[in-house]
């Protein structure tokens, strides 16, 4: 895990059906700068394989901050 990261803006998705967790990501990244990051939480599963990926295919940086039995943290920039 990397120290000193600097959280821009956070969201709490958990609970909510994919594909509404991947939108409210996207809407959310695209009103930050190039330089901010977003911690997000999201439930373990479907939700966590379809964020990621799809973050990843729109060409985001997604970095796994912490993962428990019900959720996972990511850490997402644009560089």
């Amino acid at each position: 895990m990397e120290k000193n990261i600097f959280i821009d803006h956070y969201l709490d998705l958990c609970g909510l059906d994919c594909p509404v967790n991947f939108v409210k990501c996207c809407l959310a990244l695209e009103n930050l700068s190039t330089k901010d990051t977003l911690k997000v939480d999201i439930d373990i599963g479907e939700a966590e394989t379809s964020v990621i990926d799809g973050l990843q295919e729109k060409g985001y940086k997604v970095k796994i901050l912490n993962k428990d039995s019900n959720k996972v943290t990511l850490i997402i920039s644009s560089e």
